[in-house]
């Protein structure tokens, strides 16, 4: 099995990929934000007195300013190379490479795959996420990639 995909990066799904590998501190973050909004307005029912400003303000910054900007730096920073670029999977892993470098990874490299809407996410603790789009793909292509992917012991997550 050989297939290449060449696309240009897109940053509706960079920014997915980029939402999907922060999810876990995202959810930590908002999660603590949304509690000291809370914690803010449960103060101010139970004293009567005004509302904590600087507890909400707090919250407010946590639950949406942090991930925002997370969130914009990753996809800027992933947009960062934008030039085309050609993936390669085929039985021994998965290549990207474009007119500035060339970086091929084994099927071991990885630990699961995950599909999404356009794209397919390759990743692990250690090498982080790497999303290959799959617009020129077929559905039979992606089962292909993804039987492949099992193949190797790699988990599947499917949309």
């Amino acid at each position: 099995m050989l297939l290449q995909i060449i696309a240009r990066p897109d940053a509706r799904l960079i920014a997915d990929a980029v939402r999907r590998g922060l999810r876990p501190v995202l959810f930590t973050v908002r999660g603590v934000g949304w509690a000291a909004i809370s914690l803010a307005l449960l103060l101010e029912v139970v004293t009567g007195g005004g509302p904590n400003v600087t507890l909400l303000l707090a919250g407010a910054l946590l639950a949406v300013g942090v991930p925002m900007v997370l969130v914009n730096s990753g996809t800027r920073q992933a947009l960062r190379g934008g030039d085309l670029a050609t993936y390669e999977i085929s039985d021994g892993g998965l290549a990207r490479s474009s007119a500035a470098s060339r970086h091929a990874w084994a099927w071991t490299a990885f630990s699961y795959v995950e599909e999404m809407s356009g794209q397919l996410l390759f990743g692990s603790r250690r090498t982080g996420i790497l999303p290959v789009p799959t617009a020129t793909l077929t559905p039979a292509q992606i089962d292909q990639v993804l039987g492949a992917a099992a193949g190797h012991g790699l988990r599947i997550r499917r949309a």
